[in-house]
């Protein structure tokens, strides 16, 4: 059976979008019975008002949503709308959510992954999907968690909630169950397999720079000062090449920033991203996933030409992986690219479609991006573009 997937993008309402998005899909999919749903909704478009309608229509698929932070097809990128991909072809997939995400990571992904099977007979293939709400922390503990429990042949794609940059509530979905503080998992069993691709433009813009002080998802102080002090004194120079000034930011421009301004880890030969959330009171920085006391960071940044060249590199390595063409893929991409790229975003995504073959593809702007592969010792990305690509 050839592998058939198909987007769709409506805005408005919510129950007029998820009725359009209704009815592009099938459409297209001209009476073939999707495996997979997922749609990605901005804050004008509640998941508790789209995921019902979705679920009724696709009785056959697993359905599955995340609430974002811009959305995007393989036509363009856009912001207060929605978004949907259906995957038809031999596929079966399983899934599910587990909530109270802040309290215990590993409690959350074992009620998530509960009723996902080890195995399904003639599908030898498996790769997983995740959807979390990164408000909620334990976004690295989460992933590796999850890749733990489902073994260690498989990979991970996925990303983080987000909320058009408001940083109050994120939200993921399944079926009908929306919930914020959870994550939800899935499992796609496949005959052939997909090919998972991760890579960022960022670059080093400060020395390295210890982590003094930090406590789960927040860090505290950099150098023996306070955590926003530094960052404050580090990219001056660069921000104001873009007409910021840290020290006269609103507290709406805020998210923005950090998320601009990002703080590398070393891996390898390259850097782990890592996004700072939110200024507190204090002068710390709430990261989108914990840095460790004592490590050795670089604040980064990347100009829109790394981020464009990166986003086809990601493309280019999940079709390397591949053992066919590709028929699509879903994207899961930093909303702080968006911020960079501005109106060439759309111009990264293009070139990922094209990179592919020119296939359709439906994405959203995350907070934290997932990309695991057999054997690795961390899966939580920022800033990072994640290209799940589907064989033909």
């Amino acid at each position: 059976m050839t592998t058939r997937i198909v987007t769709a993008s409506a805005d408005g309402a919510a129950p007029q979008a998820a009725a359009s998005l209704t009815r592009s899909l099938q459409e297209q999919l001209g009476g073939a019975k999707p495996a997979l749903v997922m749609f990605f909704a901005s804050t004008a478009q509640p998941l508790e008002e789209v995921a019902p309608v979705l679920t009724e229509a696709f009785a056959s698929a697993t359905v599955l949503g995340s609430s974002t932070a811009g959305e995007f097809t393989e036509k363009g990128d856009a912001k207060s709308s929605v978004v949907a991909v259906a995957v038809a072809g031999e596929f079966v997939v399983h899934g599910g959510l587990g909530t109270s995400l802040a309290a215990s990571a590993e409690d959350a992904v074992k009620a998530a992954i509960a009723d996902i099977p080890a195995a399904v007979e003639g599908y030898a293939h498996r790769t997983g999907l995740l959807l979390l709400d990164p408000l909620a922390g334990n976004g690295e503990e989460a992933t590796l968690i999850t890749a733990a429990y489902l073994g260690e042949d498989i990979r991970l794609a996925g990303g983080a909630a987000g909320d058009d940059l408001a940083m109050k509530r994120t939200t993921v979905s399944i079926g009908a169950r929306v919930a914020d503080d959870a994550i939800v998992a899935a499992v796609i069993f496949s005959k052939a397999p997909l090919g998972v691709g991760v890579c960022h433009g960022h670059q080093p813009i400060s020395q390295p720079l210890e982590i003094t002080k930090a406590e789960g998802g927040t860090v505290y102080e950099v150098e023996g000062r306070p955590a926003w002090d530094v960052w404050a004194e580090h990219t001056a120079a660069a921000a104001k090449a873009v007409g910021l000034d840290p020290a006269s930011l609103t507290e709406e421009q805020i998210g923005g920033f950090l998320l601009r301004y990002e703080a590398g880890l070393a891996s390898g030969d390259e850097y782990k991203i890592r996004a700072p959330l939110s200024r507190n009171a204090d002068g710390s920085l709430g990261m989108a996933c914990g840095i460790p006391q004592g490590a050795k960071i670089r604040i980064t940044e990347s100009v829109p030409e790394r981020q464009v060249e990166s986003a086809r590199t990601a493309a280019k390595r999940a079709r390397a992986q591949l053992g066919a063409p590709a028929a699509g893929a879903i994207v899961f991409d930093c909303i702080c690219r968006n911020l960079i790229l501005d109106d060439r975003f759309g111009q990264a995504v293009a070139g990922i479609s094209e990179e592919l073959g020119g296939v359709p593809l439906a994405g959203f702007e995350t907070y934290g991006e997932i990309a695991l592969d057999a054997g690795d010792l961390s899966g939580f990305h920022n800033t990072t573009t994640v290209v799940l690509a589907f064989p033909s």
